[in-house]
């Protein structure tokens, strides 16, 4: 499919003095093309505004308007290309490095992006929002992770609802790799076991009444609101949350607004001897059934005479079921975005 021409901003440096694109054709001629080719032999082509390196990966779709820092920061999306159906993407910038009082990215699920790479349909090179530290596409550089631009990116969603899940390259035209990528199936590798804290971390909510901890420290947090400590006869409540893939912001709301210790550990780490309140199972990516040792874990505290409540989200939520006897499969296909419908 042929690569669109929207209108759109050229970037600082590029734009004429009068600001129209007609006046730039070198500057139109001169972006580097690039192409999403998925393994039914589809192929929609675009323009580079990421990392110029080629890659695969299975290809994914998400339908919400804002919060690309978010999902590409998504531990979720290890091993996917994500398509973007809200068309312009980019229009407020991704913001700073900045860490908050638990020592988390404030502005991030986790500290790096894990998916493989990003299609969206118009780009915008020039960002405006008061957090806004610099563009996507040179966030994306930083990271080293592509990024196309002109693609029907509806069409793809389409394509992939009814074909189900598929996998996909992302292509740089003219770069030196891009005959040697092949199409790779991330649901056969343990993707839990790449994306999870390797060390035990430990995170605590500040008496009521204090003040905010001194920046960086993983031990201390500071009170969203005045909501009574969570307690058992008079102590914390302890949850120890299983890393297969963890958001930032399941940790801070877990601390800051339950006001519960929480201990955070690797996705394999054996807590079947440790004591706890209650066991929460992270979401993360992939396929469940590569998480054998954390799936024997958790049928170890189910066992227990009297065992703790446990909770699982995503991941999580499959790998409670797996522990206790059920099986699981991959759906068609799944659908990432926000305020999605349900019935009652």
């Amino acid at each position: 499919m042929a690569p669109q021409d929207p209108e759109m901003t050229v970037p600082n440096g590029c734009q004429p003095s009068e600001g129209s694109l007609q006046a730039s054709p070198a500057w139109l001629e001169s972006r580097t093309r690039a192409s999403l080719a998925l393994a039914d032999g589809s192929v929609f082509h675009g323009f580079s505004f990421g990392y110029d390196a080629s890659t695969s990966g299975e290809v994914v779709f998400n339908t919400g308007m804002v919060g690309y820092p978010e999902s590409l920061t998504d531990p979720s999306y290890a091993g996917q290309i994500l398509v973007i159906t809200f068309p312009l993407v980019g229009n407020y910038g991704v913001p700073s490095d900045e860490r908050d009082e638990l020592g988390l990215l404030r502005y991030f699920e986790s500290d790096r992006i894990h998916l493989k790479a990003v299609v969206i349909q118009d780009y915008s090179f020039i960002s405006s929002h008061y957090t806004a530290k610099r563009t996507l596409g040179e966030w994306l550089k930083e990271q080293r992770v592509p990024g196309i631009y002109g693609v029907d990116t509806r069409a793809v969603t389409k394509l992939i609802r009814q074909h189900g899940a598929i996998l996909g390259r992302v292509e740089i035209h003219g770069e030196t790799k891009v005959d040697t990528v092949e199409f790779d199936d991330p649901n056969k590798m343990n993707l839990s076991a790449q994306v999870s804290r390797t060390e035990r971390q430990v995170f605590l909510p500040p008496p009521l009444g204090a003040g905010a901890s001194i920046a960086g420290s993983p031990e201390r947090s500071t009170p969203l609101n005045g909501e009574t400590v969570s307690s058992t006869q008079g102590r914390t409540v302890h949850v120890l949350a299983v890393d297969c893939g963890i958001k930032n912001n399941i940790i801070r709301y877990l601390v800051n607004v339950l006001r519960a210790k929480v201990t955070v550990v690797p996705w394999d780490y054996d807590f079947t001897n440790d004591e706890f309140d209650g066991l929460f199972l992270s979401n993360g990516p992939g396929d469940p059934t590569h998480c054998a040792k954390t799936i024997s874990h958790i049928q170890a505290v189910m066992q227990r005479p009297n065992p703790p409540p446990i909770f699982g989200i995503c991941l999580g939520n499959q790998l409670l079921a797996l522990a206790a006897g059920a099986k699981t499969y991959k759906m068609k296909f799944g659908n990432r975005g926000m305020n999605q419908p349900c019935v009652d």
